[in-house]
């Protein structure tokens, strides 16, 4: 091969090299990163459906409050009816009157127990799935932009962060933070909120202060190890 040869061989070899590596480059910043724990948390819609459940819990709890109430009016009557059919300063017709009244009367309190644990059984699976729906809704809200974000932009796939593998390890152990867009989806996200805003619910495993059924409360995003691919 003669040097005008060999020149021409080594500048084509530099030049595919060249397209390698930049191709290469390419593919690695067509995948990003974000936290979708994060973006559904802030997310203005969860604090809404949080503040709205919660809502929905202490009425629920109300209810409850005034059957317990119920309940131990019920109990107090069987007492004082149970302490009547044993005064022997009352006639043996009167004791037995009492004694069949205390007997309906626990008739009563037995089916006032299986109202309140039905009623209970009830609501707790009422809230649960109204939970489940409106996080199944807000998670594909959340989705749909994130998948967006991504087709305008180019980008091939988009991963969650926040996922963890099965025993326990985050599944993405490092994020280059040119690499992260959740900020940029946490602020499309909120751009339309209220001014008046319910505060930010409580952080996953947390007990309401109120009281209220934590399962009511869809303060976590499912993690799935990916948000959304392109």
């Amino acid at each position: 091969m003669n040097r005008a040869n060999r020149v021409w061989a080594w500048g084509l070899a530099i030049l595919v090299l060249g397209s390698v590596g930049a191709g290469a480059q390419d593919r690695r910043a067509a995948v990003v990163y974000v936290n979708l724990d994060r973006c559904f948390n802030e997310y203005y819609k969860t604090r809404v459906a949080d503040a709205q459940l919660k809502a929905q819990a202490r009425e629920y709890d109300e209810e409850l409050k005034n059957m317990l109430a119920e309940g131990e009016r019920l109990q107090k009557e069987f007492n004082a009816l149970r302490e009547e059919s044993l005064n022997t300063a009352l006639s043996e017709e009167v004791r037995a009157a009492k004694r069949n009244a205390a007997e309906e009367k626990v008739m009563a309190i037995r089916e006032h127990e299986s109202r309140v644990q039905t009623y209970r059984e009830r609501r707790t699976k009422q809230l649960e799935e109204q939970s489940r729906r409106m996080r199944k809704g807000l998670v594909a809200e959340i989705k749909e932009l994130i998948q967006k974000y991504a087709r305008d932009r180019g980008i091939a796939a988009v991963l969650d962060s926040s996922g963890a593998t099965l025993n326990g390890v985050e599944a993405v152990l490092y994020v280059d933070p040119r690499f992260d867009i959740t900020e940029e989806i946490i602020r499309e996200l909120n751009k339309s909120a209220p001014a008046d805003l319910p505060p930010l619910p409580k952080p996953s495993g947390a007990t309401p202060a109120d009281g209220t059924n934590s399962a009511a409360t869809p303060s976590r995003a499912p993690a799935g190890g990916r948000a959304a691919s392109r």
